[in-house]
């Protein structure tokens, strides 16, 4: 646990964890050992309770909502899933699932009554009069797709999750050995002083002998085992394929443009710097003393902030949650402070905008052709199922996918090897429409199985085969000869160099200075900038430093340097140690490592929870469901 991570942004309040934590970690539940084979009905069952892909399907359109939400826009689904949809709905439904379970043998229920006093004391169902709508309460289950039996359902879910979670994420105050301990392991810097050694200073590897590379060969087993193939029938009716049965003209395209040209190009984007603070008092305080000439990183550093922890990035308007912090953002002048903003969320900020990038607009001609295929997508979706339909009664009366391809004029596409990353025996990838989605699946069945078709969404629908397959096996030795020989010799080159770097720190620790080494050497020593246990530096890389934080002031060591098989021998010259924490710091420290050990907590109730009911995930439904949550 790091102080500099513990430091990021302002103390998160304990129900915001616990909606990711209903919701742990695939590495809590032991995810390899969950995937069984299963009835078809059921997706996922934790104990007693049973899910099926209309719960998935539920969860992920939520999932998507939340998401959207967070990048301020709404996201395709295939956007989405490129930052984890599938994996956090799957998270989800485990951990609700266990959450559930655990209730229901506990004999825990929420009310009717407990329910309906909260939906009428909810701020979002009232009117201007500050009583309950029944208008505006229909109106907010339409926006999220829900009838009011399913909102009960969600809020009798939620309200009992959270009883269970804050229980168990009730935590005492952080002990101060706790946080003084963090900031001697966080805050403690070193400086190092060392020389570089060529790998050539170390000798020359010679030849291996036959003996030598067979050793190599069989200690090395997985560098030289090729994966499973498998050979695929593939058909895909995609928006391609039914683009001639799909009208778009010029006007189309044109009044298209018109309406999205903003959102076209590539937007502007800005680095930008911000602090938070407690209330509007504070920021208002702060920004009067940056008028008067306080430099805005040392007032961040009242705040218990460095440069990296104000420092968001370059960013576009629609990275940034807050739409009020955002309009904010991208008004501003480079170099400006901005006057104290309090979010939409309720967030107190100071901005600060040092470097402006401008956003590009694009032409008409530059924007056609996107705008055609985005057009496609959109309509194809008629032309496509009828397609799918046809393909069905084909396959239906005994027809084979090829010969329904062929009947049809469409491509059927065989690949006679490929592996579950996409690749051939020559190292090309394969290039296949919903190629994760495929892949998992194709994997997930076997040869002379009749699959479900995937439905890729606005990449279409796909069918697949398996035609054959060859075990993962290992080559030949005659075969990787000449690259066992390469692998050889570069290990060989490393441990030579490592024990000549371990006996130059032993001739330091006898007596030597790293000054006669540098002459024999014919190289300088060179001293590095102060460094903390996660600092990085030119010529100094992380094993070094990991290294370095072992030993004591005048201690001495060897690492890689990263330059060839060359090391780095080196003396810790100084220890420093960490500055005292402001008492500002230390309020800021103890709600966090508070919410930490609370996540411990629940972490630990999850995996016990795993382990009590045990968890069942259906893996060749859920590859046809949605292609899987891990890469292919």
């Amino acid at each position: 646990m790091a102080l500099d991570t513990l430091r990021k942004g302002t103390a998160r309040i304990l129900g915001l964890i616990l909606v990711g934590l209903l919701v742990i970690s695939f590495a809590v539940w032991g995810i390899a050992d969950v995937f069984t084979g299963y009835g078809a009905q059921t997706l996922i069952r934790v104990g007693d309770t049973q899910l099926n892909s209309q719960d998935y399907l539920r969860a992920q359109q939520e999932v998507l909502r939340a998401m959207s939400a967070q990048a301020g826009r709404s996201l395709s689904l295939q956007e989405a899933r490129a930052l984890g949809l599938d994996a956090r709905v799957l998270e989800r439904l485990v951990g609700g699932a266990a959450v559930d379970t655990h209730a229901k043998h506990l004999g825990l229920a929420v009310s009717d009554a407990a329910l309906l006093d909260q939906i009428m004391k909810d701020p979002a169902f009232k009117d201007g009069l500050g009583n309950f709508s029944p208008a505006a309460f229909a109106q907010a289950l339409r926006n999220v797709g829900l009838n009011e039996q399913g909102y009960l359902h969600s809020m009798r879910e939620t309200n009992l999750r959270r009883q269970l979670l804050t229980t168990i994420g009730e935590v005492a105050e952080s002990p101060k050995v706790l946080l003084d301990a963090l900031n001697r392991f966080n805050g403690e810097t070193r400086i190092l002083r060392y020389v570089l050694v060529p790998e050539s200073a170390a000798g020359t590897v010679g030849e291996p002998t036959e003996e030598d590379l067979k050793r190599y060969y069989d200690n090395n087993q997985a560098k030289f085992t090729q994966p499973e193939y498998r050979k695929l029938g593939i058909l895909a009716v995609t928006p391609e394929t039914v683009k001639d049965q799909v009208n778009i003209t010029e006007n189309d395209l044109k009044a298209t443009f018109e309406a999205t040209k903003d959102q076209l190009g590539s937007p502007e984007r800005r680095q930008l710097e911000q602090i938070a603070f407690p209330d509007n008092d504070a920021a208002k305080a702060a920004y009067e003393k940056i008028q008067s000439g306080t430099d805005f990183v040392e007032i961040a550093k009242t705040q218990g902030l460095n440069e990296s922890d104000i420092d968001l990035g370059k960013v576009t308007r629609g990275e940034l949650a807050d739409p009020v912090i955002a309009e904010a953002a991208f008004t501003l002048e480079k170099d400006k402070v901005s006057e104290p903003i309090t979010g939409k969320l309720g967030s107190v900020v100071l901005l600060r905008v040092t470097a402006i990038e401008p956003g590009k607009s694009l032409t008409y001609e530059e924007a056609k052709a996107d705008i055609e295929k985005k057009l496609l997508k959109d309509r194809a979706g008629g032309a496509i199922f009828d397609m799918h339909d046809k393909i069905e009664d084909e396959l239906a009366s005994g027809a084979q996918l090829a010969e329904v391809a062929d009947k049809l004029k469409l491509t059927y596409q065989s690949i006679d090897q490929v592996d579950r990353q996409g690749k051939q025996p020559d190292g090309s990838t394969v290039t296949l429409p919903a190629q994760k989605e495929v892949l998992n699946a194709a994997f997930a069945t076997d040869t002379g199985v009749e699959n479900d078709p995937i439905d890729a969404k606005d990449e279409g629908v796909i069918w697949y085969e398996v035609l054959g397959i060859t075990p993962e096996q290992r080559k030949l030795f005659d075969q990787v000869e000449d690259e066992v020989a390469k692998l050889w010799r570069t290990n060989e080159m490393r441990n030579r160099a490592a024990t000549y770097g371990q006996e130059l720190v032993d001739s330091l620790t006898g007596g030597k200075t790293l000054e006669d080494l540098g002459k024999e050497l014919n190289t300088e020593v060179l001293t590095s900038d102060a460094l903390k246990r996660d600092g990085i530096t030119v010529n100094v890389l992380p094993p070094t430093v990991a290294q370095a934080f072992t030993l004591p002031e005048g201690g001495y060591g060897s690492a890689a340097s990263g330059i060839g098989e060359g090391r780095i021998v080196f003396k810790v010259d100084k220890v420093n140690p960490p500055t005292t924490l402001q008492e500002i710091e230390i309020t800021r420290l103890k709600q966090q490592i508070g919410l930490l050990i609370s996540e411990d907590a629940i972490a630990e109730y999850f995996s016990a929870l795993e382990s009590r009911y045990g968890v069942s995930i259906n893996e060749q439904a859920l590859a046809k469901l949605v292609g899987g949550g891990d890469e292919p």
